[in-house]
């Protein structure tokens, strides 16, 4: 019991980084390509495209709370 309690924790830090890891690069990425026109069509194609695995990776990573 110890474990999986331990192991959920595990896994939803690794989901907030993940989501965090998304967030950044998004920010980052998508910005400073705005800022420096810099931004090419499949450069932000690819960076859209790290996002959405990243915050998948995220989404399936934490589970959902099981209660009854």
């Amino acid at each position: 019991m110890a474990s999986q309690l331990r192991d959920a924790d595990r896994r939803k830090e690794l989901g907030k980084m993940f989501m965090d890891v998304a967030k950044f690069l998004a920010t980052g990425g998508l910005i400073s390509g705005i800022l420096t026109n810099k931004l090419t069509f499949l450069n932000g194609l690819v960076i859209i495209l790290i996002v959405v695995i990243l915050g998948s990776l995220a989404y399936f990573t934490i589970r959902p709370k099981s209660g009854g």
